[in-house]
């Protein structure tokens, strides 16, 4: 019994170590383009995007630049609960897939626009 209520604590620790991104920053509510690279698999120029909005976010990867003014024909996508960790160091979306992300540079203004660096691709707001 001891360790049942042990393992339960430490899972509750670990839990309150995370928080919804949104609610830690808010400025990462939205939808965020990457810089536009040449894929040679795909013989096609890309961009990732994640979005953020409340406590869920997105993740696609791979998409043609080339559909007006969204992205499309993305080569896979990701949704689920995204956080922060409590350094404020990795994103991870949380989803069947789970997936992390090194946090380089949240979201800061330049230019009147807004940028943030993520796994060191620069993604702007839309």
């Amino acid at each position: 019994m001891k360790r049942l209520i042990f393992l339960t604590t430490i899972l509750l620790v670990l839990a309150a170590c995370n928080k919804p991104l949104v609610q830690y920053n808010s400025d990462f509510e939205g939808t965020w383009f990457s810089e536009t690279q040449y894929n040679p698999d795909l013989q096609v120029f890309v961009s990732d995007e994640l979005v953020f909005s409340g406590k869920t976010g997105s993740y696609q990867v791979d998409c043609k630049d080339t559909c007006s003014t969204n992205l499309c024909d993305c080569t896979a996508k990701l949704t689920g609960t995204a956080e922060v960790n409590q350094q404020r160091t990795i994103i991870r979306l949380n989803s069947q897939t789970k997936r992390t992300f090194q946090l380089d540079a949240e979201p800061y203004e330049q230019g009147g626009e807004w940028y943030m660096e993520i796994d060191g691709k620069k993604y702007k707001k839309q």
